[in-house]
């Protein structure tokens, strides 16, 4: 008895200590009376057998709890491999194009199709798994994109000519767009909401890993061996199958749910033709008809999505979203923040490309500060959100980096290297301290059954984000490319369409600022994961 009575003990603070929030849960009745223990012995049979009943309750709610525990962390741990395999070959492959090129004599122009192609085909199925992940449920398209992803790396490794590797890029895309769209929807379903916010920071902080060494190791791979490797590095990513398989929880189902096909493909095609327009405009030439046409498909797309919204009762995008004001706020603050974000991810490899001089790996090595900011910041900004909520650390992050971007404009560009590499790790640290809390707030206020299609919504707003500030970087440059004097007054060196860009792409930070005062308070996204966990026990008793 007195072995029954101390690990019960043990188990009732080592359950303590593992998980404050569920010691509330044995306290009280099922709390072990130690007040009856003298000596190690209990006072009477009766309470003796009690005592040991409750030691059984509680050890089991311990080996729930570290079992619990352990299926989380692995799941994160499965989440983010495959995540940085995919940052990373989006890196490598920008700055392998002209080897790929070089081997198989193709011009620029066909050449960005390499690029091009891929983020068509993501930027459209990103939404795509997030609505199937809905009905569907999201491990088993997860697992299947990550099989996609690695035959189709394979496939692309041993590519013979231009068009086998154009073909393996796209359906390397398909693969990548589940990794993307679903990587946090998985997530954000294992982790309670009072613990999400930091499980979604190691989520930044992955993408930010990624980012940060996948242009010194492509640069590396495709100098000493040749872009091949390149691919088979990423082909290696089919070694985490097997794992999700074991290691990802099941999703919930809704199988009576039916999908709006019309609608997808209209969203689709929205989606695609702005991204067409956005990254055909990049290249120089905003009147193209290949970039007029693709505008006018996008908008006359979304157009009839909007009456297809309303006319289906069951629409593509869930009514719930279109209805829910902050998460609307949440997806333009996303698509603002991204536009004025690519006015570092894009520009300053041009500066430094054009104006220093620099390689593709010494530009990486410049841009480190960047990502490094944002690997190490973004778990300490999750624990931020879980304290505090998301909005006030958003709220920083977005004037941290309009501050990087004005700095950049006036005294920035043109100025030393070591000096443009301290200013983008400033903006890396307002990266940092935005990507988490957007994320963990899209989860709280899309709800738990539309958390998939709400983070995918989310993910396409970036990538959407990312291609209008791609055309609107090309339209400035362009168009300040003989200016004589910048906007800014207080810039005086020779970059000066550089400035201009850093200037306006202010524009949409104020805008997104400004929006953020109607995302929920702290207490406000307190309560709403109250909600989200009293709602959890509800559907497995269902179940």
């Amino acid at each position: 008895m007195t072995d029954t009575l101390q690990f019960s003990r043990i188990a009732y603070y080592c359950t303590a200590l593992l998980d404050p929030h569920s010691i509330a849960l044995v306290r009280g009745s099922e709390r072990p009376n130690l007040l009856y223990m003298v000596g190690g012995r209990s006072r009477g049979a009766g309470r003796a057998r009690t005592i040991a009943t409750r030691r059984g309750t509680v050890t089991a709610r311990l080996i729930n709890l570290v079992h619990r525990r352990s299926q989380q962390q692995l799941t994160l741990l499965v989440v983010c491999m495959a995540l940085f395999f995919n940052v990373l070959n989006g890196t490598m492959v920008n700055i392998a194009l002209p080897a790929i090129g070089r081997d198989f004599g193709i011009e620029p122009a066909r050449l960005g199709w390499i690029a091009t192609g891929y983020l068509l085909v993501f930027g459209v199925a990103v939404p795509f798994y997030g609505r199937l992940a809905d009905r569907f449920g999201a491990r088993r398209l997860f697992v299947i994109g990550l099989c996609i992803y690695s035959f189709s790396s394979l496939a692309c490794a041993i590519a013979p000519s231009y068009s086998f590797l154009l073909a393996g890029r796209i359906a390397q895309a398909c693969g990548a767009a589940s990794i993307a769209g679903l990587g946090m929807a998985i997530i954000s379903g294992v982790y309670p909401p009072e613990r999400r916010g930091t499980a979604l920071g190691y989520v930044s902080a992955t993408v930010g890993s990624g980012a940060a060494v996948g242009p010194i190791v492509g640069g590396t791979i495709t100098g000493l061996l040749n872009w091949h490797a390149m691919f088979l590095l990423s082909a290696l990513s089919g070694l985490i199958v097997p794992i999700a398989m074991r290691v990802l929880p099941p999703s919930e189902r809704r199988p009576g749910e039916g999908i709006d096909l019309l609608g997808g493909v209209l969203l689709g095609l929205g989606v695609g033709g702005a991204l067409l327009a956005s990254t055909e405009g990049a290249r120089g030439d905003i009147t193209a008809p290949v970039v007029l046409g693709a505008a006018t498909v996008s908008l006359v797309s979304f157009v009839l999505l909007v009456l297809r919204q309303r006319l289906t009762t069951s629409p593509f995008v869930p009514r719930e979203l279109l209805q829910n004001s902050q998460f609307i706020a949440l997806v333009i603050v996303s698509f603002c923040a991204m536009t004025a974000n690519v006015a570092t991810f894009v520009s300053l490899p041009l500066l430094l490309n054009r104006d220093y001089n620099l390689a593709e790996v010494q530009i990486g090595f410049v841009l480190l500060p960047n990502a490094l900011a944002v690997a190490t910041l973004g778990p300490v900004a999750g624990r931020l959100v879980d304290r505090i909520g998301g909005r006030l650390p958003l709220r920083v992050g977005l004037v941290v980096i309009l501050v990087a971007q004005v700095a950049f404009s006036s005294i920035g560009v043109g100025n030393a290297v070591w000096f443009v590499s301290l200013l983008a790790g400033v903006q890396g640290v307002g990266f940092a301290l935005m990507n988490s809390p957007i994320a963990t707030m899209v989860s709280l206020v899309a709800g738990r059954d539309r958390q998939s299609s709400g983070l995918s919504m989310n993910s396409m707003a970036f990538f959407l984000g990312g291609g209008f500030g791609t055309a609107m970087l090309t339209a400035i440059l362009t168009l300040r490319a003989s200016a004589t004097s910048a906007i800014n007054p207080l810039y005086g060196r020779d970059a000066i369409p550089y400035s201009d860009a850093f200037l306006v792409f202010t524009v949409p930070l104020l805008l997104a600022l400004a929006l953020s005062l109607r995302l929920p308070s702290g207490e406000q996204q307190f309560e709403e994961r109250r909600s989200e966990a009293a709602a959890t026990p509800a559907r497995a008793t269902a179940r």
